[in-house]
């Protein structure tokens, strides 16, 4: 078993240097932290540490950072020291990757580097809203007060990516069944009846024509529509990759009758809710502009963030800019105005936040009640005139034979 040597404070603040035995480094803060002594450095004797890998771009779930941030939030409100409390959570984490994360900022903090900068080595773990506010905590002393306010946003913000997920399963689901169905009638059940009619040398209704064509190009050149699907796939999503196609797609999005209300309600509770807890905070005003826009899903409300910012470092209000944008509601520049005038510009961005966060839910189940019977009428109505085309011609052949 290691051999670990140690520098550390007791519990009455006295530092304290020695060995401890223990199977790696995680367990030696442990048991040192039962005996009620916090390490500030601490090394495997004889042996070198080795050299980190660089920092990956690993990613965690919302749920998983918001239990971190609660966790750290509580052991430090409970006056351990930062690298202790680092150490438990670490033990304590189930996700394996933001468990290898915290590892390394803990080296990192042992190290000396404060918790922000070693939080910023893995920019795919931590956004820059993350970053910022705990730069700010560091800065103002309460980084247990800034870490449970990020558990909380990042708390909502999971059970919001997780009702929207929930709304779209069902639509999803009856579309992915409803085309199974079509495509079994198309490329199975039509084609053993196609012999059946064309034995009968009757004329086929139009609809029946049409869909035997169908059935025989699916059937006969099903390789050439597979390679068109995968190739306007791969084609829509070079598209997408890049920063023209994205915009089009994101002002298109912005246009559509009942898409379009939950897109923006849903970024304008996002942003104001990120600017006002960063402005809470203490982060100024221009950087939280600039933060803030990161976290916006559209890009012409991204860029609307981005001009109202270089409006306000011209000397501009924040509500004047906001309404100058053409992007955001009304009544958000005039909330926005009765915070600067009151001072509350904080208070008044979460007011605004929690009111469209509101409007959000009611514009999902919106979007979801007119979602769903639409995939259901269509889906119904391609299955009906499969049926009634397969039908017609049976019918006639009964008249006739009559």
């Amino acid at each position: 078993m290691p051999t670990y040597a140690y520098r550390a404070k007791d519990r009455a603040l006295k530092v304290v240097e020695g060995t401890i035995d223990a199977e790696n480094e995680t367990a030696a803060v442990s048991r040192l932290g039962t005996l009620g002594i916090y390490p500030l450095i601490l090394s495997e004797r004889g042996i070198p540490r080795a050299v980190r890998p660089p920092p990956t771009s690993a990613r965690a779930p919302s749920r998983v950072l918001a239990y971190f941030s609660r966790q750290l939030a509580d052991l430090l409100s409970g006056g351990l020291s930062l690298l202790h409390a680092l150490s438990l959570v670490a033990q304590q984490t189930d996700h394996r990757a933001l468990r290898a994360v915290i590892e390394e900022v803990a080296d990192d903090v042992r190290e000396g580097r404060a918790l922000s900068e070693a939080l910023a080595k893995h920019p795919g773990m931590f956004s820059p809203l993350y970053l910022s506010l705990i730069k700010t905590g560091e800065a103002t002393g309460e980084l247990d007060a800034v870490l449970m306010r990020l558990a909380e946003v990042t708390e909502s913000e999971s059970e919001l990516k997780s009702r929207v997920a929930s709304a779209f399963v069902y639509p999803c689901l009856v579309l992915l069944i409803g085309l199974g169905v079509i495509a079994f009638l198309l490329t199975y059940v039509v084609p053993k009846l196609t012999t059946l009619f064309l034995e009968t040398g009757q004329l086929l209704p139009w609809p029946t024509r049409l869909l035997l064509g169908v059935s025989a190009a699916l059937s006969r050149w099903w390789w050439a529509w597979a390679g068109g699907v995968i190739l306007g796939g791969w084609a829509g999503r070079q598209g997408l990759r890049s920063e023209t196609g994205q915009s089009a797609v994101d002002r298109l999005i912005l246009r559509l009758p009942v898409v379009s209300p939950f897109v923006r309600k849903l970024d304008t509770a996002r942003a104001m809710r990120n600017l006002g807890v960063m402005l809470e905070r203490g982060v100024p005003i221009l950087q939280a502009l600039d933060v803030a826009g990161t976290t916006l899903a559209n890009r012409v409300l991204r860029e609307a963030l981005r001009r109202a910012r270089d409006e306000v470092r011209a000397g501009q209000t924040l509500a004047r800019a906001l309404s100058a944008s053409g992007q955001f509601p009304v009544f958000v520049s005039n909330m926005v105005a009765v915070g600067e005038e009151a001072n509350t510009l904080d208070a008044a961005l979460l007011k605004v936040a929690s009111s469209y966060e509101r409007e959000t839910e009611q514009a999902l189940r919106v979007l979801t009640t007119v979602l769903e019977p639409v995939v259901l009428v269509v889906v119904g109505v391609v299955v009906m005139f499969i049926v009634i085309s397969v039908l017609l011609p049976i019918f006639e052949l009964g008249l006739g034979a009559q």
